[in-house]
């Protein structure tokens, strides 16, 4: 008899803790309800969770799963919730993630046991600056101001980890990112430190104010490889944002949906099954997440995954 894989048994309808949890968490009726923090309205990792809160009421079955998706200031804060048991689901970027479960970087010292469950995205990070400044490389950067995101975001302590790696020193002013690109179209900063496919650079291209990006030359990627390894390189082209003519080499980080390893197996599991069945609505609402289902979802980068979340790659055949 071949073995029972989850999907088989939650088929039969035994499911062992799920009413446990719903009950802790107070819902309603007998769906498990999730609270899911991201990062602030418009940016990308809300809104590729924002469909969940229709897609898990809509698909999930045993057990059933609702959501709320609120705004957050980012990937440092989702990561100091679930180590808090304030959230169940935060969305991270790799580097922070990576930072929180060695203890490093923003988290000194404290090591938080967390758990991927499945990548959402792949996002194109880049320096930004006003088409007539004199700041010409990344290297540039040093003595200046940068706007690198809110205190607490996941750009945030990216940009620390890059300055730190390449030995730069900069003056951070810490601003939401649609205040961010504002800084910079007035002069108050130099540079602004953002992701692609942020509501806050779509309306600052489409503005109509001439931008340079930033390249991560040969010398740059190396060095963040050594901290990062599995990053990647991402090219900017003159179709991905208006008003901008060059193809530019920037960062490319991916986002994750991360959880601790207390969650309910069989939440994670159904949680997996949901959302990679379901991949159009992720797609549609964010242009980093393009390229989302079932193969895109599973990327290792360290951190190591749910023991449900691996145990759905495995039936999957993606493992």
């Amino acid at each position: 008899m071949p073995p029972v894989s989850r999907r088989s048994f939650l088929a039969s309808g035994s499911v062992v803790g799920a009413g446990l949890v719903a009950g802790c968490l107070g819902g309603d009726d007998d769906s498990v309800h999730l609270q899911v923090d991201t990062a602030a309205e418009g940016a990308s990792h809300y809104n590729m969770s924002a469909p969940w809160v229709e897609l898990l009421p809509d698909h999930s079955e045993d057990p059933a799963l609702n959501a709320t998706v609120s705004s957050s200031d980012g990937s440092v804060a989702n990561m100091r919730a679930l180590d808090d048991g304030e959230i169940d689901v935060g969305t991270s970027v790799d580097q922070i993630g990576h930072l929180a479960y060695n203890g490093q970087g923003p988290f000194d010292g404290n090591e938080i046991d967390i758990r991927c469950i499945m990548r959402g995205e792949l996002v194109p990070q880049y320096y930004v600056v006003q088409a007539d400044s004199d700041i010409d490389s990344i290297w540039d950067l040093d003595g200046r101001s940068v706007t690198p995101g809110p205190e607490g975001g996941g750009t945030t302590g990216q940009h620390e980890a890059l300055m730190d790696q390449y030995g730069l020193e900069t003056d951070d002013v810490y601003l939401s990112y649609g205040e961010g690109g504002r800084a910079l179209r007035d002069g108050d900063v130099d540079a602004w430190f953002v992701f692609h496919g942020s509501d806050a650079i779509n309306a600052f291209a489409t503005d109509g104010d001439e931008l340079e990006l930033l390249e991560f030359d040969d010398e740059a990627m190396e060095g963040l490889q050594e901290v990062f390894p599995w990053t990647v390189e991402a090219d900017v082209t003159p179709d991905m944002l208006e008003n901008y003519e060059e193809t530019t080499g920037v960062m490319g980080t991916h986002g994750y949906w991360m959880t601790t390893p207390e969650m309910d197996d069989d939440v994670v599991y159904e949680l997996c099954r949901v959302v990679t069945s379901n991949p159009e609505p992720i797609r549609d609402s964010n242009v980093n997440s393009e390229e989302f289902g079932l193969e895109f979802a599973h990327y290792d980068f360290g951190v190591p995954y749910h023991d449900a979340a691996i145990e759905f790659f495995e039936d999957e055949g993606v493992l």
